[in-house]
C-alpha cells in the first residue's frame, strides 16, 4: 500500500491554496472588467501564478470562470430552518436573497448574464450556482406554508422566486442602493404576502370551477 507522506500533504495544500488564489483572482477581475475583457494573463498576474498552472487545471477561460462560480457558491449562506409562519420564512428568505446579492459583485453578475447568452457552459454554471439554489429555497418556503395550511398552491414557488429575484436585480444591479432590513420587511409585508395570498385565492377559485 502506498502511504501518504508529509511532503504529499504539503504539496496538496500548496496546490489547493494556489487554486483558491486563482479562482479568487478570477472573481475579482470579473467584477472589475467583466467576462469579455477577462484574460488568463490578467488572472495569472493577479494570482501571482503562471498561465501553465492555470491551463493545467482549466482548459480555457470559460472553464475557469465556471470553477470560480462553483467555488464562490460554496460560501453562500443557507436558508435557516425553524420558521413557524409564512411571514417568518419570507423574512428569512428575503434576507438570504439580499445577503447573497450583497456578496456578489453586481458588475460581475451582469457580465455573466450576458456571457450566458453565448456560452452554454456559463449558462449552466449560473443556473447551478445562482438560480437553482434560490429556486429550491422558494419551493421549500411554499411547501412549508402548505404544510401549515397557510397556502395551498405549490405553483406559488415560481412566483415567489421571480418576484424575489426581480427585486434583487433592481436593488443591487440597476439602482445599486442596497436593501436594508426595513426595506426587506416592507417588501415581505406589502408585496410578497399580499401577492402570494391573492394568487393562492385565485387558484382556489379556479379549482372550484
Amino acid at each position: 500500500m502506498i502511504q501518504d507522506t508529509g511532503s504529499d500533504r504539503t504539496a496538496n495544500s500548496r496546490g489547493a491554496s494556489r487554486a483558491a488564489a486563482i479562482l479568487d483572482a478570477t472573481l475579482q477581475l470579473l467584477g472589475e472588467v467583466g467576462y469579455d475583457q477577462l484574460t488568463i494573463d490578467a488572472v495569472a498576474a493577479l494570482a501571482r501564478s503562471s498561465k501553465t498552472t492555470i491551463y493545467r487545471r482549466w482548459p480555457d477561460k470559460s472553464a475557469l470562470v465556471c470553477a470560480a462560480l462553483v467555488s464562490a457558491s460554496v460560501r453562500h449562506p443557507e436558508l435557516p430552518a425553524g420558521a413557524t409562519s409564512l411571514r417568518e420564512d419570507l423574512l428569512a428568505l428575503t434576507a438570504l436573497f439580499a445577503k447573497v446579492a450583497s456578496i456578489e459583485d453586481p458588475g460581475a453578475f451582469a457580465s455573466l448574464l450576458a456571457a450566458a447568452q453565448k456560452d452554454p457552459a456559463i449558462a449552466t454554471a449560473v443556473r447551478a450556482t445562482a438560480v437553482e439554489p434560490r429556486r429550491r429555497d422558494c419551493r421549500d418556503v411554499i411547501q412549508r406554508a402548505i404544510g401549515r395550511g397557510e397556502l395551498h398552491d405549490p405553483r406559488l414557488a415560481t412566483a415567489l422566486f421571480e418576484i424575489s429575484i426581480g427585486q434583487m436585480m433592481v436593488r443591487f444591479l440597476l439602482q445599486s442602493d442596497g436593501f436594508d432590513e426595513a426595506l426587506q420587511v416592507d417588501f415581505v409585508d406589502n408585496t410578497l404576502i399580499p401577492t402570494l395570498k391573492a394568487h393562492d385565492k385565485e387558484a382556489g377559485r379556479d379549482a372550484d370551477r
